[in-house]
């Protein structure tokens, strides 16, 4: 099955929430995310846990890349501003039954 334009569609909304909700709260942003998803290798608790320590924001993020191939995608977002610093993250999406869900956050500052 090739993706389909919806797909892409679907898979950028998936990471407005994500960003959207980085601005805000864990629990905003977990809509984006599989419950089994990853940060660095951490349990996805450990960035809820984070944003919500952190507090309220107004980054602002960019899809660099997008790349999907049937059920998988990965997409590098480049986020600039969170509470003074900037992030390149790489994920790794799949759709599901719900859904295309993050399963993998990777990231790093630059």
């Amino acid at each position: 099955m090739n993706a389909s334009v919806k797909d892409y569609e679907d898979i950028v909304s998936v990471v407005q929430i994500y960003l959207e909700g980085g601005n805000k709260s864990g629990e905003a942003m977990k809509p984006a995310f599989d419950p089994a998803a990853t940060i660095n290798g951490a349990p996805i608790q450990t960035l809820f846990d984070g944003v919500d320590q952190a507090g309220e924001t107004n980054a602002v993020g960019r899809i660099d890349v997008l790349d999907v191939v049937n059920d998988i995608a990965c997409v590098r977002v480049t986020m600039q501003g969170w509470h003074g610093q900037d992030f390149v993250d790489f994920h790794v999406l799949r759709k599901t039954e719900n859904g295309w869900k993050i399963l993998a956050k990777v990231f790093t500052a630059i």
